[in-house]
C-alpha cells in the first residue's frame, strides 16, 4: 500500500493530485459533520417537543389543584 504522509508532501504524486485528495478529504469529514450535526439536532427538537408537552401538562394539572385548594379556603 503506498500511502503519503500529509506533511511531507505528494511524494511521487503531482501537487495537483496531492491537493485534491486533501480537498476530497476534507469535503468528506465536512459532509459527514454535517449530517450527524442534522440527526443530534433532529432527535433535541423531538425531546424538546415532549418536554415542551409534559411541563404544558404538568402547568394544567398545578392550576387546577390550585384552584381546587381555593374553592376549599372559601368553603
Amino acid at each position: 500500500m503506498n500511502t503519503e504522509k500529509i506533511f511531507e508532501g505528494p511524494g511521487q504524486s503531482s501537487m495537483e493530485t496531492y491537493i485534491i485528495e486533501i480537498i476530497i478529504m476534507l469535503v468528506i469529514a465536512f459532509l459527514f459533520g454535517y449530517f450527524f450535526c442534522a440527526l443530534i439536532k433532529k432527535s433535541q427538537k423531538k425531546l424538546v417537543k415532549k418536554l415542551e408537552i409534559e411541563n404544558q401538562e404538568l402547568k394544567n394539572k398545578l392550576s387546577v389543584d390550585t384552584q381546587k385548594e381555593i374553592k376549599e379556603k372559601e368553603a
